[in-house]
């Protein structure tokens, strides 16, 4: 048996290999964070919890004030939810603008 044959399993391409491959791929590189910050810490903490049970994927939660003093690692695949009572709280502004810098897109509501 030859390592072309042992990699690709009982696939009969690479192709398709990789196609049933991707849904495990996106859950072992997504991360999931919640930063919530002030008053909507509770609802952040329920917000993990939902998502935790609807992705079956841990979620961090953190407070956007920590997340940024701590100077916290992000990554291109990193999934971040921004929870604020008013819209203007400064700390998750803040956090939200410098995963946007770092990483790319956002929806804002």
């Amino acid at each position: 048996m030859e390592l072309q044959q042992i990699m690709m399993g009982n696939f009969k391409t690479f192709m398709q290999k990789e196609i049933f491959e991707q849904p495990e791929s996106v859950v072992n590189t997504m991360r999931g964070r919640v930063l919530p910050d002030g008053r909507v810490v509770l609802g952040g903490i329920k917000c993990r919890q939902i998502m935790e049970e609807l992705t079956e994927l841990p979620v961090i939660l953190e407070l956007a004030s920590d997340f940024l003093d701590r100077e916290t690692p992000i990554f291109r695949d990193d999934v971040c939810f921004f929870i604020s009572q008013s819209g203007e709280t400064a700390d998750t502004l803040n956090a939200l603008r410098f995963v946007s810098f770092i990483c790319f897109e956002s929806i804002c509501e």
